[in-house]
């Protein structure tokens, strides 16, 4: 094997050990990986893809990531944060090692020669790339999905006989399943379909088969997803409203981002190092390597668009990736070489200083959490030594809002109770217990609802509770009421919604006359009947009516209209006719009956 063989090979296992190290030392688990852990548990208890039993919500954004996650978890005695945990962090190497080389590849065929690993050093040294390649999320799958078709690209655009084969078709069907990844990396996989079609214009044929590869798969799904869950998008993209812009608030969170570490200083580097070698490109390399940039840079804009998110770095880490995967690996030249040593020292730079958390762990009650080091928030709120983030649900417990669940929820779930309040205990905000609350003794429909806590963080209350229990949050996730709401102004994005409490409890088999400390009664007998109103029954019907060939058209017909712009109001009382207010005044339960808002549940697990 010749020395640039050698170099591709071990620049590939560089960047893969880095990946590894990376990942280990900084592994740990979120709570929103913990939302993905108990649909993943509904599946195998045979409940279907859902967050609760009984209410067809598809609460997480990727949706081959919890089916990834389900396919490993039958191994007996293995716990899904294990499995999660392992899935993520073996899809973050492959995906940074076929990345790496791939572009080597790329490069030596117009730079024969010896390369060296670039781009992947970039990356990797983030904290935040660290810290999301395991997590819970489907970052590391996206890494996978990302490497995996840069290296079809460019081993398209390196044949002689361009499109022959089978590895024409095997690109288009894995641009095809981008939409199952996450949502938005169907850019990439539409830029790649569109390519191949301006590249075989002439050969119908051709396209027709590109087509049959690439389509479908995630045509099939969505049908599924219209007729299942009523909605073309996951729930996610509902309830942050990611159709809205919100241009300045993306903008700080990019530059948190870029800004924080210095990121302009090697990328400066590798715009310059890109255009200087890419002089030798041929066209059908310059072409791909464009529609790489392109994407990646469309990505970021997105980004900047939807106003980023709450955690820091993680929604910049996609398109960065893409814009860095064309110079994974560069020529070794005198000029890279001076390159790639300022690379080291800045990388080891941000590797030794890390990133500041941003607040006070000792603060009772921080307040700018706009943007914040998600790993490094979840350690310092439980108090754990820095460096010892959480890794498993019930690691969760020591949270301060937790301290008192399990001596109180499990019981009271057994105890069919019909919801919980999280109740402060003292003048100290970290002093809280769960008081659970009883069932209306009227003949409803509301019985049919399992015992419902509402908490924001849907991922450490869902894990550690039985599937009998329905678990929902403000924000929407998870929770068609919330998800409709309207956004607020300045809010945080990605929880910038947010339920009243007299929708929560309407929407439970609790006793009015027995409502936790804070809920407006009449609010709450209002909402109650709203329920029963045809806007908001149809919108419950969608997810929570048994499943049947009927209520699958309705909900598809529900996706393509209505449930692309339905947006509910704060006050329940807009939806009701004075003699039904009336009524509720006269002290009248009225939402205890009319057209059914629940249905029997049974679960499995």
């Amino acid at each position: 094997m010749n020395k640039a063989r050698v170099s591709l090979a071990a620049s590939a296992l560089v960047a893969g050990v880095f990946a590894w190290w990376g990942g280990w030392s900084r592994r740990w688990m979120s709570d929103d990986g913990l939302i993905v852990l108990r649909t993943v548990r509904n599946i195998l208890a045979g409940n279907g893809p859902v967050f609760n039993a009984g209410e067809r919500v598809e609460a997480n954004t990727s949706t081959l990531w919890q089916y990834l996650i389900a396919a490993f978890g039958w191994v007996p005695g293995v716990r899904l944060e294990a499995v999660a945990l392992w899935l993520a962090l073996l899809c973050t190497v492959g995906g940074v090692v076929v990345a790496t080389w791939a572009s080597g590849a790329l490069w030596q065929r117009a730079w024969p020669g010896m390369v060296a690993p670039f781009g992947g050093i970039i990356y990797l040294s983030l904290p935040p790339a660290r810290d999301f390649a395991t997590s819970g999320l489907e970052w590391g799958l996206s890494l996978a999905w990302f490497g995996v078709w840069f290296a079809g690209l460019v081993a398209w655009a390196r044949w002689r006989e361009v499109g022959s084969g089978w590895l024409l078709y095997a690109l288009a069907f894995w641009g095809g399943l981008s939409w199952l990844v996450r949502p938005e990396l169907a850019l990439y996989g539409a830029a790649t379909g569109l390519m191949l079609i301006v590249v075989y214009w002439r050969q119908w044929k051709r396209i027709s088969l590109i087509a049959a590869a690439a389509l479908p798969v995630p045509a099939g799904y969505e049908l599924f997803r219209m007729g299942y869950y009523g909605l073309l998008t996951p729930h996610t993209a509902v309830a942050k409203s990611a159709s809205d812009s919100a241009w300045g608030v993306g903008a700080a969170y990019v530059w948190d981002t870029v800004g924080t570490y210095w990121l302009w200083l090697p990328l400066l580097l590798v715009v310059g190092l890109g255009v200087w070698f890419g002089q030798r490109l041929e066209s059908r390399e310059l072409l791909v390597v464009g529609v790489v940039v392109a994407c990646g840079l469309l990505h970021l804009l997105y980004v900047v668009r939807v106003g980023g998110d709450f955690m820091h770095g993680r929604m910049v880490l996609l398109p960065l990736f893409a814009l860095l995967m064309p110079v994974a690996a560069l020529p070794l030249r005198a000029l890279s070489g001076l390159a790639l040593g300022v690379v080291v020292v800045w990388a080891s730079i941000v590797v030794y200083r890390g990133h500041a958390l941003g607040f006070d762990p000792f603060d009772l009650e921080p307040t700018d959490l706009t943007i914040v080091d998600e790993r490094e928030f979840w350690t310092a709120i439980m108090l754990r030594e820095p460096g010892d983030p959480p890794h498993n649900a019930d690691d969760f417990l020591g949270v301060d809002l937790m301290r008192n669940w399990n001596a109180t929820v499990p019981q009271a779930v057994e105890d069919n109770v019909a919801a919980f309040s999280l109740v402060r205990i003292s003048e100290n905000p970290k002093e809280y217990v769960w008081d659970p609350f009883p069932r209306v003794e009227a003949e409803t429909d509301l019985l049919n609802i399992p015992p419902t806590i509402y908490m924001t963080n849907l991922g450490m209350t869902g894990m550690n509770v039985g599937l009998d229990a329905r678990v929902l949050e403000t924000i929407g996730l998870a929770t068609p009421l919330a998800a409709r709401q309207p956004r607020i102004d300045e809010g945080r994005i990605g929880h910038d919604k947010f339920l009243p409490r007299y929708w929560q409890y309407a929407d439970t088999a609790v006793d009015p006359d027995r409502l936790p400390d804070g809920v407006d009664k009449q609010k709450l007998l209002q909402a109650r009947a709203a329920l029963r109103t045809p806007e908001i029954n149809e919108l419950l019907a969608t997810s929570r009516e048994p499943m049947s060939v009927k209520r699958f058209a309705k909900n598809v017909k529900f996706a393509l209209t209505t449930g692309r712009t339905l947006e509910l109001e704060k006050d329940p009382a807009s939806y009701l006719d004075e003699q039904t207010l009336k009524r509720i005044d006269d002290g009248e339960d009225v939402g205890l009956h009319g057209p059914q808002v629940y249905w029997p549940v049974r679960t499995g697990g």
